[in-house]
């Protein structure tokens, strides 16, 4: 869709990138996150302050636990057990060439949603997050919940096979992986054609959104809830083989 209305205000020379953010975090490239991401899952994610325990003290983001950048390395023992945890580190500004090596390092260890906050603490603050000063925390606590939106995967298989009626299920994959095997009553519309095939969409049902490893599922998930539609999204593994559903595995 954003190639075709590149096309339509002139650009002649416009690629797509199909495998999107998926594939490049996969590929152990470092993402930029916004702001807005950070403050509508406040409390559900590890939130790092690189710039340590001093500069924390004269104000930091809501929730924030501070930790050197030069130290996380060596605090890999604090961090979540679960790899599917959400981090995300911020320093003054966007300092991306100075987090990047960090975060490529944490993937490495397994963790497969790491982010550098876009604008940093400055852009926070211009955005007038919540912020504290003083009670400054070095120690990460993280308790596992869903996300807002998030579907569990006992839940998923629950509606897979009973088929209620007032849900569907919007598988966002390509085109070409849905040829390999779709969920049996699904929808197939891929995650950069949602925005312009919402209206084949219904809004007296629940969408269930689900890719193969719950990012595009998370993207489509937003797109439906600005369009208005009562949606929830899929944050694990899906594979789907001859037709057979393979669900939340490791």
């Amino acid at each position: 869709m954003a190639a075709r209305v590149a096309a339509k205000s002139g650009y002649t020379n416009v690629k797509v990138f199909h495998a999107g953010i998926p594939a490049w975090a996969g590929a152990g490239n470092v993402v930029l996150t916004t702001t807005d991401f950070v403050d509508k899952r406040m409390g559900y994610i590890v939130l790092i302050d690189t710039r340590g325990p001093e500069a924390a003290e004269k104000g930091h983001i809501q929730g924030a636990v501070a930790i050197r950048l030069e130290d996380l390395v060596r605090e890999k023992y604090q961090f979540p057990v679960d790899r599917k945890a959400y981090i995300v580190l911020y320093a003054q500004d966007t300092n991306f060439s100075g987090q990047a090596p960090v975060v490529r390092e944490i993937l490495s260890w397994g963790y497969k949603h790491v982010y550098i906050l876009d604008g940093g603490y400055d852009g926070w603050l211009k955005r007038d997050g919540a912020i504290q000063k003083g009670m400054v925390r070095t120690k990460i606590y993280y308790l596992p919940r869903p996300h807002p939106g998030e579907i569990v995967g006992d839940e998923f298989i629950n509606i897979v096979q009973s088929k209620p009626n007032d849900k569907l299920i919007l598988d966002v994959r390509t085109q070409t992986e849905a040829a390999m095997g779709t969920i049996e009553g699904a929808t197939n519309i891929p995650v950069d054609e949602l925005q312009g095939r919402l209206k084949e969409l219904p809004k007296d049902k629940e969408i269930i959104t689900h890719c193969r490893t719950g990012l595009r599922a998370e993207m489509a998930y937003s797109i439906l809830r600005n369009g208005g539609y009562k949606a929830r999204f899929l944050n694990d593994k899906v594979a789907i083989i001859e037709n057979n559903l393979y669900c939340c595995y490791k």
